[in-house]
């Protein structure tokens, strides 16, 4: 699996916007920088012929704008729906299941979801 974060990371990484696997550090928690996405495979199902992990993709911003946050969704939704890559080791193909729009108590800051399917074939 690290290879498939390693590949996650390095797409989410082009948009130019802080990302983290799993969870913001907790070195970092008493000066966060927004926006910053977050991504992370709450659920992994392997067997004998291939991989499929659920992968959930959190934007977060802290502006009341919702340009800011709806640009940054869509970029990463751009990058990741239908994404699908072959090398010598795995054959990888990610499907979008469909983004959420999640209410948050606080009013500065907002918080979008997108969920996929990672399909894996390992060689």
């Amino acid at each position: 699996m690290l290879d498939i974060y390693a590949l996650i990371y390095s797409q989410l990484s082009t948009l130019n916007i802080p990302t983290y696997p799993d969870t913001y550090p907790k070195a970092l928690a008493n000066s966060k920088v927004y926006p910053y996405i977050v991504f992370s495979f709450p659920t992994v199902f392997e067997n004998n012929y291939a991989d499929l992990n659920q992968m959930q993709i959190d934007v977060w911003s802290n502006t009341s704008n919702n340009v800011e946050i709806e640009t940054i969704t869509k970029n990463a939704d751009d990058l990741l729906k239908d994404y699908k890559q072959l090398t010598d080791n795995y054959f990888v193909k990610i499907y979008r299941e469909k983004p959420y729009r999640l209410k948050l108590d606080e009013i500065e800051v907002q918080r979008r979801q997108l969920r996929y399917i990672v399909k894996i074939f390992r060689r």
